[in-house]
């Protein structure tokens, strides 16, 4: 008998920093203005300051050659682009949010 431990579906695990980014000079240094946050994704949960947020299921998906790390709670997705495994993105042309693994 054998037992596989932190087998969770995904393989984004981890402690993240946040980073606002925009091609638009003004928005840029706004954003920039803002810091960053760290947050922690786990197996179903995401932890910033101190609060957690619950997910029914947290896995990733293939979408036409792309990847997306989704996160799922009721009927409603949440989709971000895997970039590379150390980093997720979220935006339009305007404003993008990175999630850059820092552990």
């Amino acid at each position: 008998m054998f037992i596989l431990a932190g087998c969770s579906g995904h393989d984004f695990e981890g402690k993240f920093q946040t980073k606002a980014d925009s091609p638009n000079a003004f928005l840029n240094q706004f954003t920039n203005s803002l810091g960053s946050q760290t947050i922690v994704i786990g197996p179903d949960y995401i932890e910033s300051d101190g609060q957690r947020e619950l997910f029914d299921k947290i896995f990733v998906r293939n979408s036409d050659g792309q990847k997306y790390l989704i996160f799922k709670k009721d009927n409603t997705e949440d989709a971000w682009k895997i970039v590379d495994e150390n980093t997720l993105v979220q935006g339009n042309g305007l404003v993008q949010i990175k999630l850059v693994r820092v552990e």
